[in-house]
């Protein structure tokens, strides 16, 4: 059994479920990214013209009116709390029950391979692996858009309209109230872990390690995952995101093992905590994902050049 999100497009239906205001005792979350936004601009907003009002931006387009909450505790089994992007015309966080993930499970001996994990009866969801100890060590203890960082997951939702509004190698994906970049090339056991990000589950660098994987040809019936191993130009040595989607080519930026997998004027750099490496031109003001405030990531533009904190689309 495989720990899976289980068809949620990236958070698009996990409030669609009730979560409960009894006060019952929610799951731990890691709060390390539950401080402010990184700066996303926006108007004012309404929900559907005549609900309450709220900053909107694109993160999050219209003002959430259900499953509101103040802590996890206010929500039911399975769901944690979190910022939903907008905030009160006082300039406070709304934040929203979401279901946290997990995957489907009969015992908790189906949890096993994933630690701090019991099998809870999650409501709208059935029984599901529920993470009931605090803090996360992968990604896969946080919600999509959010990146696990000395044991918190911390809030890295760049907000977006477009791909072409991301960093490199980050596509534009919906969320519950709005949409945001998520970054492509990430840890997954199998293709159903990709959902939303890329059609493939493959060894991109070939370090024994799977990852999300575009493909050259969306449109072939079988598409072929870029690996790097394929890239044979040693100016374009690397999987590298580009055009609509993750449409992938033999580009200068992508995951790597060491500077000898990337391009003159490139070095292999750990962006994330994740140990993933990837190909950026040498220099830049950040070196990780940890130099940034929470909503911004360390990356190069989608136009390309050194590394730096990148906050998506502030318009």
């Amino acid at each position: 059994m495989a720990y899976r999100w289980l068809g949620i497009l990236l958070l698009s239906a996990a409030c669609m479920v009730g979560c409960g205001t009894g006060g019952s005792d929610g799951p731990p979350f890691g709060t390390g990214g539950s401080g402010g936004a990184g700066g996303a601009g926006g108007g004012i907003g309404g929900a559907g013209g005549s609900g309450p009002m709220c900053m909107t931006n694109s993160l999050c387009r219209g003002c959430p009116t259900e499953d509101l909450c103040d802590t996890t505790d206010d929500c039911s089994p399975g769901f944690v709390c979190l910022e939903s992007g907008c905030d009160s015309l006082e300039g406070a966080p709304i934040k929203q029950c979401v279901f946290g993930g997990g995957g489907a499970c009969v015992t908790n001996d189906n949890c096993l391979p994933f630690p701090g994990r019991e099998c809870i009866d999650v409501p709208g969801e059935g029984m599901r692996c529920v993470k009931t100890t605090p803090g996360c060590d992968t990604r896969f203890d946080c919600v999509p858009g959010f990146s696990c960082e000395n044991g918190s997951c911390v809030d890295r939702r760049l907000p977006c309209d477009l791909d072409d509004h991301c960093p490199k190698n980050h596509v534009c994906v919906a969320g519950t109230n709005g949409s945001f970049c998520a970054r492509v090339q990430v840890e997954c056991v199998a293709e159903f872990d990709c959902a939303g990000l890329a059609p493939r589950c493959e060894d991109i660098d070939g370090d024994g390690n799977m990852e999300c994987a575009g493909v050259f040809d969306a449109n072939q019936s079988m598409p072929v995952a870029c690996l790097n191993s394929d890239c044979a130009d040693v100016s374009a040595p690397v999987c590298e995101t580009a055009g609509a989607g993750s449409t992938t080519v033999c580009g200068q930026y992508g995951l790597c093992r060491d500077g000898a997998d990337c391009a003159t004027g490139f070095d292999c750099v750990g962006l994330w905590p994740d140990g993933r490496m990837e190909c950026v031109p040498s220099g830049g003001s950040c070196s990780n994902v940890s130099d940034c405030p929470v909503r911004q990531v360390c990356a190069s533009p989608r136009e390309g050049g050194t590394p730096s904190c990148q906050a998506g689309f502030l318009n």
